[in-house]
Order: structure tokens, then C-alpha cells, then sequence
């Protein structure tokens, strides 16, 4: 609780215009907002086929992102998680087994005790600290979550953290399959229509870092023109 708090007025007092949003259950979801500042946001559990290509994308526009493992990907992946952190992005919890903690249509009822999932979230902050990490930013599960996920969230003193609504890019796990299929194409084109009509100042974009092998589009070939495209139109990109 103290952490977190101190991490929000240290925010605010390094910046008088700072805009912060915070959706109603409790997940900052938007930066910034008085700054053309992009946060990149990858995630990774069990695919991680686009993450390579996304360190060396990042390390040749020499920019920043925050990744967020679970604890099953870092079990299985420690050296490459080091490579992130050593690199000099922002590493945090994804949760340690990628449980869905509340309803995808009760939101308000969690699929697990809160004890279970205080464990859960436990679990994977110990195995980011052993290589190297100490978070302070936590995205969950399917980015789906409630109140009471970011009640515990705070009491591990964790920020809970989510993606911007609206570009469509967390849609990139789809396959052609599903009926909520997107391509990368309208993924791109939709990230740039937002920019051109709202402006993506403080913007969350979450990508996922590897995606199913039916999905053979794959989003992530499209960031380092994605990231020369919007490094044009004024925007800088940050890590959390």
C-alpha cells in the first residue's frame, strides 16, 4: 500500500500536467496523456516465437518496452527473461499459472479465492526476483480482472496495469478461425486511425510476444515499420 503510493505521488510530482487514467476496476490503462509518450506492453505464457525479433526491433530503434511473463514462461525460459531484463526493459507479473481470475461475463464473481489468487500472483513476482527483476507494474491474466484483483494487486504493492482501449492490437492473438479474427493489417491500419482521429498520447499498446502457430499473420513483423511510422508523427516511446 505504501509502495504504491508512493510510486503515484512520485508520478504526479514529477510532472504538475500528469494525466494518468485508471478504469473503473482499478487498472491504469492510459499514461500521460499530456505527452505524444507510447508505451509498448508485450506479454508472453505460452507462445514467445515474435520475441526475439521484438528485442532486436527495439534494440535498432533504441527504445524501450515493458514485458510481463507469467511464472510458467519464466520456469521454462529464465535465460531469455534475463536477456530482457538485461537489456533494460521493464519486466513484471502476468500471474504464475495464466489463470482467468473473474467471469468473462459476472465479472464481478472471481474463479478462484482471493488467498489463491494473492498465491498466484506471489509466486510469480519470487521467480521474476531470483533472476533479477523487482517489479512494481502487474498485468493480468487475459487482461481481465475486477476490483477486488486490484485490491490485491495494491496489496503486494503492485500497480495493476492494463492496455489502451481502442487500437484493436491485443487482438493479435486471434486466428482465422475464431469469429473475433483480426488481421494484422487491420490491426496496423486501426492503430493509425486512432492516432489520426484521438491521438495515442499515454497509449498502453499491447502486443503479444509470441502467438499461436494457426496464426501466420503475425502482428509483430509489423512493429519496426509500426514504430517508424508513429516515431514520424512526433511520438517517443517509454517503458513504465
Amino acid at each position: 500500500m505504501i509502495r504504491t503510493s508512493f510510486y503515484i505521488v512520485l508520478l504526479f510530482l514529477s510532472n504538475p500536467c500528469f494525466a494518468q487514467l485508471t478504469d473503473k476496476h482499478g487498472a491504469v490503462y492510459r499514461s500521460d496523456t499530456s505527452k505524444k509518450e507510447i508505451f509498448l506492453m508485450f506479454t508472453a505464457h505460452d507462445y514467445d516465437d515474435g520475441l526475439q525479433f521484438i528485442l532486436e526491433t527495439l534494440k535498432a530503434e533504441n527504445i524501450y518496452a515493458s514485458f510481463f511473463f507469467t511464472g510458467d514462461y519464466i520456469k521454462n525460459n529464465k535465460s531469455m527473461v534475463k536477456d530482457v531484463i538485461s537489456s533494460g526493459h521493464s519486466v513484471g507479473p502476468h500471474s504464475d499459472q495464466h489463470l482467468l481470475y473473474c467471469d468473462w461475463v459476472d465479472r464481478d464473481l472471481l474463479l478462484f479465492s482471493e488467498k489463491a489468487i494473492e498465491k498466484d500472483v506471489k509466486r510469480n513476482v519470487v521467480k521474476l526476483k531470483r533472476i533479477g527483476s523487482n517489479p512494481v507494474y502487474f498485468m493480468p491474466p487475459y487482461e481481465w480482472y475486477n476490483k477486488i484483483v486490484a485490491k490485491i494487486s495494491e496489496n503486494l504493492n503492485l500497480i495493476l496495469v492494463n492496455f489502451s482501449p481502442g487500437t484493436s492490437s491485443n487482438a493479435d492473438y486471434t486466428t482465422p478461425a475464431m469469429s473475433n479474427y483480426k488481421s494484422s493489417e487491420e490491426i496496423y491500419n486501426q492503430i493509425l486511425l486512432v492516432e489520426d482521429t484521438a491521438g495515442l498520447n499515454g497509449f498502453h499498446l499491447h502486443i503479444h510476444a509470441g502467438t499461436h502457430p494457426e496464426r501466420t499473420d503475425k502482428l509483430y513483423f509489423r512493429l519496426p515499420i509500426l514504430i517508424q511510422s508513429l516515431k514520424s508523427r512526433g511520438y517517443q516511446f517509454s517503458k513504465l
